[in-house]
């Protein structure tokens, strides 16, 4: 078996750093997990807030904790924190070797668009932002571990994107792209995706941008392990 991942980010328009931050975890039972954390505003206060929430949710995985716990650890975190005043969104996308599953773990307000055995359906539905209230809990989704299979989440700024010019993504052919995506093309459909995303705000985004995808397919081949990652500073 082999998992495919990519990502791109984009900053709002006017500020250097995004308040996105996307980490990726080993699991120590085999596997791995993505984490999509957006922390409130823009700029380097929402980083801060992002990468507090990211950077916990990565000591937990790699301690051993499930998903489940891990987001309501994290929300806890910063709910004790920051006195209930200030929120984040966080998304887990896990592939889970010890339990042959993928886990999905949401406390967003954008879906999570999934493809398995030839068929594209979302995963949304109700889901709290965290650091707000006490008791605040993760919308958590199991799917068996199939081959062939993708799944994409992104940050609110792609759902906004264009609003302002009575634009917006045209999700339909989104859903229709990824129902014949090869894993093999995972990271240019990514960045296509992030630039047609930037080209409905016209270059400026109104809020920071990610957008991350995950992909599990059999593989017989070495073990060869590759990563390659384009960052501005």
């Amino acid at each position: 078996m082999r998992i495919e991942v990519a990502w791109a980010k984009m900053p709002k328009g006017g500020f250097g750093e995004s308040g996105d931050t996307i980490e990726l975890v080993e699991r120590p039972l085999g596997g791995l997990s993505l984490i999509l954390a957006d922390g409130q505003g823009s700029g380097p206060s929402a980083r801060r807030i992002a990468r507090l929430v990211a950077m916990k949710a990565v000591s937990l995985i790699a301690d051993g904790s499930r998903d489940g716990a891990v987001a309501r650890a994290v929300q806890d975190m910063l709910y004790t924190a920051r006195e209930g005043r200030v929120t984040a969104t966080l998304t887990l996308l896990t592939v889970d070797l010890h339990t042959r599953s993928i886990l999905i773990s949401r406390n967003a307000t954008c879906p999570v668009l999934a493809r398995q055995e030839g068929r594209v359906f979302r995963i949304e539905g109700h889901s709290e932002v965290i650091g707000t209230y006490r008791k605040t809990k993760p919308a958590v989704t199991e799917l068996g571990l199939v081959p062939d299979s993708l799944y994409l989440t992104f940050s609110d700024g792609l759902l906004t994107a264009g609003r302002r010019y009575d634009k917006g993504i045209d999700w339909l052919r989104v859903e229709q792209e990824l129902q014949s995506l090869s894993l093999d093309d995972l990271t240019p459909w990514v960045d296509g995706f992030m630039e047609m995303a930037v080209d409905l705000d016209r270059g400026r985004p109104t809020d920071d941008m990610s957008v991350m995808m995950m992909g599990v397919r059999d593989d017989a081949g070495p073990s060869l392990r590759r990563l390659h990652a384009s960052i501005p500073y």
